[in-house]
């Protein structure tokens, strides 16, 4: 099997509590002058200046079950993906699960490095 093709970062998520989303939304708006994209009941992404199609975002989440500062890379099949990396002794924290955009899996390399990758084919 070749290598799944990483084909861009999707985004890089920062989780808040729930009680504080509110507030951490504003401040990502206000202080850090970033456009919001998109909004979902508990997840905000925002669009960088330089932002353009295929540029990652900045999601804010409050579900606290990810790491912080965890980099989505976007991938044609997290299925195909997570089989050939768990074929090369990589660990599948967490997935594959459908989420409302596709799949996504959290993924640990024997270096302790996690990552997700996430696909758009839900």
């Amino acid at each position: 099997m070749s290598p799944p093709t990483l084909r861009r970062i999707d985004c890089v998520l920062y989780t808040v509590p729930e009680a504080d989303f509110p507030d951490a939304k504003a401040h990502y708006e206000t202080v850090l002058g970033l456009e919001k994209l998109w909004e979902r009941p508990d997840q905000a992404g925002f669009r960088m200046d330089d932002h353009e199609e295929g540029v990652a975002e900045i999601v804010l989440s409050a579900e606290m079950n990810v790491p912080q500062g965890l980099v989505h890379y976007l991938v044609e099949s997290v299925r195909e993906t997570v089989e050939y990396f768990s074929d090369h002794g990589y660990e599948v924290v967490h997935g594959p699960e459908e989420i409302s955009v596709g799949s996504v899996a959290t993924i640990r390399n024997e270096w302790g490095h996690e990552f997700d990758v996430l696909d758009f084919e839900g």
